[in-house]
C-alpha cells in the first residue's frame, strides 16, 4: 500500500504571517535537539499590525533554512494534497522526515533508536526570500512588544544562556 503523500496543513491559531514584504528571518538552531527559534517581522492581517515574533520549534532535532523563497515554494507539490503554502506556518502532514531520521539512526544504533524521533512533528515557515523546515516536537509563536534587535537579543538569550556564561 503506497502511503498517502506529504501535504501542508496551514496552521491559523497564531493570527500573524511572516511580513510579505520580508521578515528579515534569523535562525538560532543549538546543539543536543534543543530549542530551536526564528525571529521575524510579522503582520497581522485583521488590523495590518506590524509586530515581531519570536518562533520557538520545541525539541528541534532538524532544521533547513534558506531557499526555496516565495516564487518557489508557492509550488510545491505537498500544496497539492493539502493547502497551498505561502506566507504563514504549516504542519506537513504525513511527513516522511522522521521516519528518515530513524532509518538514518539504525545504521550506527541498530538496537536502540530513541522513541522519541517518532513524534517528532514536520513545521514550515513560508516567508518572502526564504523558508524553513522543522523536525521538532511543537511550535510556538510569540508576538513580541519591543523592537526586533530586542527580540533578538531574547531569543539569543533562551537559545543559548545568558551571555555572561561565555
Amino acid at each position: 500500500m503506497t502511503p498517502a503523500p506529504e501535504r501542508f496543513r496551514k496552521i491559523t491559531d497564531h493570527g500573524v504571517i511572516p511580513a510579505p514584504s520580508g521578515a528579515g528571518a534569523l535562525l538560532l538552531h543549538a546543539e543536543e535537539g534543543l530549542d530551536c527559534r526564528v525571529v521575524l517581522a510579522v503582520i497581522r492581517p485583521a488590523d495590518k499590525a506590524d509586530l515581531v515574533a519570536i518562533v520557538t520549534l520545541e525539541g528541534c532535532m532538524q532544521s533547513v533554512f534558506g531557499y526555496p523563497n516565495d516564487e518557489a515554494y508557492w509550488h510545491d507539490p505537498r500544496g497539492v494534497a493539502g493547502d497551498r503554502p505561502g506566507y504563514g506556518f504549516f504542519e506537513v502532514i504525513g511527513s516522511a522526515w522522521p521516519a528518515r531520521l530513524i532509518a538514518y539512526n539504525r545504521h550506527a544504533f541498530p538496537d536502540r533508536t530513541p522513541s522519541h524521533y517518532a513524534v517528532l512533528r514536520h513545521y514550515f515557515i513560508g516567508c518572502h526570500d526564504a523558508s524553513g523546515e522543522f523536525l521538532a516536537t511543537s511550535m510556538k509563536v510569540e508576538l513580541t512588544s519591543g523592537s526586533y534587535q530586542e527580540a533578538v537579543r531574547e531569543a539569543m538569550r533562551r537559545t543559548s544562556g545568558p551571555i555572561s556564561e561565555w
